[in-house]
Formats: C-alpha cells, structure tokens, sequence
C-alpha cells in the first residue's frame, strides 16, 4: 500500500512505520508521538482497521504490541512479585493478539485496554498462587490433623503486604517463638521456620515442605507436625492480639 498524500499526519506516520521499518523505527523511538497516536481516536482507528485486514494478518497488530512496548505507558510491576508480573504480562499478551477483534477505538486507547487486562490477570494469577499456598499450608483434612491449629491465609489482593507484615511481627517477637524449638536439631526453632515460610511465600508465592526439611536435614512429616502443633498455634495467638 503506497503513502496516500491526502491521509492526515498521523495517519501518514503509521502507514510509512507499516510499509517501511526505517520509518517503524524512526516511530517507535518518539514516545511522545506514540501517545499522541494512541490519544486520537480516528487515528488508532484507521490502525486498528488496518490490524483487522485479512491481506496483513500480522503487521498492523505487531505494530501496535510494539508501540505499546515503546509507549512507556505499559503498567509496571510495581511491589508485585516479578514471578506473579511476569506470568500475567505473558498471558494478557496472548488475550491481546487472540481477542484484539474486541477491541472498541471508540472507548479506549490500545495501551489502556491492555493496562485494564493486565490489572484483572495480576489479581488472577495472586489468587492462584494464594490458593496454592492454602492447599500447601491447609492439607485435606484427617484424622491426625484435626487438632491442628492453623493461621488465615492472606487475602488474595493484600497477599504481598500482608506476607511482609508477618515477617515483621515473627521477627520482633522472638520471645514467643525461641524456647519452642525441636528436639533434634535443637537450634532449629518455630522463629526460624516461620521465617523461612513467609519468606519464600512471600518470593514465589509458594513453598515445598519437602525442600525446606531437606535445608535443615528434618524429616518432612516431622517437621510439618512441629509446625502445625507448636508454631502455628503460637503464630496465630500473635495475630490476635
């Protein structure tokens, strides 16, 4: 398709970045003038029918992931777990390219329709990690374990915050914690598995029993019944207080 001479500036803009990578580089390293484009409706627009041509399946829509890239408008992890980010970033990508057909130029711009989504898949992806966590803290329930006492589980849009305000309080009341320690070995105590949960909870949002017995050379079912029984009963007594 040639440059039509009579297109609007932006128009003609984006039709030289489509027909000519000088030109798609040339645009993609102004990120004010990406904004502009993504602000003007008949602009993004003109683009997203371009996107929707059945003759060029593939460009107008790499154009567009590539101008949101390069916009510096693309919402950031901010505090959120870079695993939990990373995980959403990938999977609200692929909603873009597979339901860009939905997209309405009239109500939003591209980068703003990808920032909505990608806000619902971040709280998707912690209520998954959050639910894991549970079924890793909070086994099915048996005969042996219905004497055990366990904590709440973090809601899931506080998962984050709340994980770090819990290392703090385990961290700053050792008294409740350091006497209550395993026979063998014996400078294993309830201060230091807390700590060693809700820090790797806190990174990965989840956490193998397995891996943390095999650390400090414990029996798994050992430690999991030293937990459940002396640790989490002291830990949720300092939540309630």
């Amino acid at each position: 398709m040639c440059n039509d001479l009579s297109a609007p500036p932006l128009i003609g803009l984006l039709q030289a970045a489509l027909n000519n990578p000088i030109e798609r580089s040339r645009l993609l390293q102004q990120q004010e003038l990406i904004r502009e484009i993504m602000n003007d409706i008949p602009t993004r627009q003109w683009l997203f029918l371009q996107a929707c041509q059945t003759d060029y399946p593939n460009r107008g829509i790499d154009l567009i992931t590539a101008m949101i890239k390069s916009s510096r408008l693309l919402r950031h992890g901010g505090r959120i777990s870079p695993d939990v980010y990373g995980e959403a970033l990938s999977r609200t990508w692929v909603w873009f390219v597979e339901d860009f057909d939905q997209y309405n130029p009239q109500k939003a711009s591209f980068v703003t329709w990808f920032n909505q989504k990608l806000g619902w898949v971040i709280l998707d992806v912690i209520r998954e990690k959050a639910d894991e966590a549970r079924r890793q803290l909070h086994p099915p329930a048996s005969e042996e374990d219905t004497e055990w006492i366990y904590p709440p589980a973090p809601e899931p849009e506080r998962w984050h915050e709340t994980i770090q305000e819990w290392l703090e309080l385990v961290k700053n009341h050792s008294h409740l914690f350091k006497d209550c320690r395993m026979q063998s070995p014996p400078h294993f105590n309830c201060q230091v598995l807390l700590i060693q949960i809700l820090t790797v909870l806190g990174d990965s949002g989840e956490f193998s029993w397995n891996t943390i017995a095999q650390k400090y050379e414990v029996e798994p079912l050992v430690l999991k019944r030293f937990c459940r029984t002396r640790c989490f009963p002291r830990f949720k007594q300092l939540l309630s207080e």
